[in-house]
This record gives C-alpha cells, sequence and structure tokens, in this order.
C-alpha cells in the first residue's frame, strides 16, 4: 500500500449515546475498509468528563425503564460544550491537524461545536465535512450548533420535507431475502437504548400467534418469555466507547437467550448481530429511529412503526408509511395484522432500493478517486 494512501484517513465522528448514530459510522469503517480507504472512529464519550461518560448507563437503563422519561429529558437536551474534557479535546484537535485532516463524516450533531473549533484553527485547505443524517429531519442535537460553513455538506438519506429516498446506507452487500423465503418471525425491539411502548405489545402479538424475535437490554426484560418468543440480550454491561483488544470500537455483542438462561455473545460480524435476524423477518416492530430504517431499507423488511421517540421519529414513520416502506401499528392491528400487506410494503422496498445510490461509493467516487487508483494499481502490481 502506497505511502499516500496511508496518510490518507478518513476521520468518522459519532456518538455511543445513540446506537443509531454509532452503528452506522461503525459500518461506514468497515466498508471503507474494504476498499482500501483508511478510517478513524471517534467515539464522543471518549473526550467528556468522566463523570459525565460514567452517568450514561444509568440513564440508558432509567430511559429504557421508563419512556416518559425520557420524552421528557429529551426535550431538556443543552449544549455538550461544557461537558467536554478540555485537555481530551485540544489533543484531539492536535492531532487532527498536525495529520492535517481533510475527510470526515459526522453522524451526530453533538461534534458540530468540535468540527467549528477545526474549521477555525487549521490551515488544511479543501477539507469536506459529510454531516450524515440518520433521520428524515434534523433531530435534536442537530438544532442546536452551527452547521452554516463552507465545509459542511448535509447528507440526507431520505428526507420527510421532500418526501423522498436519496441514499442507500447498505448495511451488508447481501441482497434482500425474497419475502415467501422469509421465517414467519417478527424482530420486536426499541432502538438502541431499548426505549419506546414495545415490550407491552409483546403479550398482545403473543396472543395472536404472532412469533417474535424480542431484543431484551436487561435481564429482567426476559422473566416473560414464552414459547412463541425467542429473546435476545445485547450485553448490559458493553459500553460504546470502549475499544476491543485490538484497539477497534465494537458492534453490540448480541446473543440469543437459551432455555437454561446462559448466552453466548457474538459481535465478529461486519454488521451487527441483529442484522441477521431483521434480513429473515417478516417485518421489524419498533419505533422509527433513524438506525431502524436503514435496517428495513437494506434488508427490504417492512416497519410496523410504533409509538416515535420526538417528532423527528414521528417524522421517520410518517415518512416510511409515504414510501409505501411501512405502516404503524394501530393499522396492522386493524388489518388482522396482514402479511400479505407486509409483503406489498416488502416489494415497494425492493423496487425503491434497486435504482438508489449507496453513500459509501458515493463517497468514495467523490472524495477518495485518488484513492481508488492507488488501490488498483496496487492490485494491478500484485496480480503482474
Amino acid at each position: 500500500m502506497s505511502r499516500e494512501m496511508r496518510q490518507e484517513t478518513v476521520t468518522i465522528l459519532c456518538s455511543g449515546a445513540s446506537l443509531g448514530a454509532y452503528i452506522p459510522a461503525l459500518i461506514a469503517s468497515r466498508q471503507l475498509s474494504k476498499r482500501g480507504i483508511a478510517s478513524d472512529v471517534v467515539v464522543l464519550e471518549n473526550i467528556l468528563l468522566e463523570n459525565k461518560r460514567n452517568n450514561v448507563p444509568e440513564t440508558k437503563f432509567a430511559f429504557h425503564r421508563n419512556f416518559s422519561l425520557a420524552l421528557m429529558a429529551q426535550k431538556l437536551v443543552k449544549d455538550i460544550t461544557p461537558n467536554l474534557d478540555f485537555e481530551l479535546t485540544s489533543n484531539l484537535l492536535t492531532t487532527w491537524k498536525h495529520q492535517r485532516r481533510k475527510r470526515f463524516m459526522v453522524f451526530s450533531g453533538f461534534w458540530l461545536p468540535i468540527a467549528n473549533r477545526y474549521l477555525q484553527e487549521t490551515d488544511c485547505q479543501d477539507i469536506a465535512i459529510d454531516l450524515c443524517h440518520m433521520d428524515a429531519s434534523a433531530s435534536t442535537s442537530w438544532k442546536m450548533y452551527d452547521a452554516t460553513h463552507s465545509a459542511f455538506r448535509h447528507v440526507w438519506f431520505f428526507n420527510w420535507e421532500d418526501k423522498c429516498l436519496l441514499y442507500n446506507f447498505c448495511v451488508s452487500d447481501d441482497e434482500p431475502i425474497p419475502y415467501n423465503q422469509r421465517s414467519d418471525r417478527f424482530v420486536i425491539h426499541g432502538g438502541g437504548w431499548g426505549v419506546g411502548t414495545y415490550k407491552t405489545k409483546v403479550p398482545e402479538l403473543v396472543h395472536k400467534g404472532i412469533k417474535l424475535d424480542v431484543i431484551a437490554y436487561e435481564q429482567q426484560d426476559i422473566e416473560n418469555k414464552t414459547e412463541y418468543s425467542r429473546y435476545f440480550l445485547i450485553d448490559p454491561t458493553w459500553k460504546p466507547w470502549e475499544k476491543d483488544a485490538q484497539g477497534y470500537h465494537q458492534f453490540p455483542p448480541f446473543g440469543e437467550v437459551k432455555d437454561n438462561g446462559k448466552i453466548a455473545f457474538q459481535n465478529s460480524q461486519p454488521y451487527p448481530e441483529v442484522y441477521n435476524l431483521i434480513r429473515q423477518s417478516r417485518g421489524i416492530i419498533s419505533k422509527p429511529g433513524g438506525g431502524t430504517l436503514i435496517d428495513s431499507l437494506s434488508a427490504a423488511t417492512p416497519l410496523v412503526w410504533l409509538a416515535p421517540y420526538g417528532d423527528y421519529e414521528n417524522n421517520n414513520g410518517l415518512l416510511w408509511e409515504y414510501l409505501g416502506f411501512g405502516i404503524s401499528y394501530e393499522k396492522w392491528a386493524d388489518s388482522g395484522y396482514s402479511f400479505d400487506i407486509l409483503e406489498k410494503l416488502h416489494l415497494n422496498i425492493r423496487q425503491a432500493r434497486a435504482s438508489l445510490p449507496t453513500y459509501i461509493n458515493s463517497y468514495v467516487e467523490t472524495y477518495c478517486p485518488k484513492m481508488i487508483a492507488e488501490s488498483l494499481i496496487v492490485s494491478a502490481n500484485t496480480v503482474n
């Protein structure tokens, strides 16, 4: 690999407090790596003051147990800047300036004050910063900061205002599984933090004989396990901002809860383990978070959407319904929990994604053409 290729690095900024931002960041990093492009994933919590970072798991479980509390807290979100560790933040910026970082993907608006500071302090030219909006309208973190610098490019994967799709953020390279070849099961979850009304729907769905793959977030979630339901647990002790022994951030450790209560956690895939369930399922039953829309589009798995977490998630659900990719839980229940309706939604998604550009391919073609050429030269030299 050439010296230039080693030096060119795409800096990917995300937050571990939102798996809807964290997981796409890791997927982007792995997909760039497959194309011979180096990347550096930086998780916001690693530059927070230690006491603020240590509070995140406690807050996560509080929101998981009380959706009303989560909704209330969302309205009280404040500027992140006072919670940043000054020395850690300065050291990070110094590294970027020394390495003359020019290519950035940002998956959380809370990085904007740091990105703006870098733009003010560096003399590096031709900086390009993609602001990757994972929802169909601006979520809380994006509304708080200045995002008008000419280096910023707002990237919308789907947009409620224009009622359209712009990119497919492919979770994997695998084609969607035909609907009639899927298992008769549904994945039901509450997003990265397990929030929302999904737990209240499990008894009703089980009563209707609908087989569920329930994503659990703590041990008490699996107490009502039934023969119709399989339970899968995200390791409650896992922290997104901690790296593995090789120095990489990981997807959530994930495993099925066996009848004897044992769980073998795994996270070795180039994408989250839960995606294998989503690819095989008849539908996703969940609040309409941005990460869930990404899964739905990538796997052509229709969304049955539950109560949203804020206005922007409500717009996500409305857009998916408008496009014919999803249906509200209430309408699906009124249909008698029809599989035929969901199959039509699946076909709509397949048709739409067939002509949709993929974000990573578009990014590489736009910002990394020299690196593509270098990769081809290296490959040719290897063959010859």
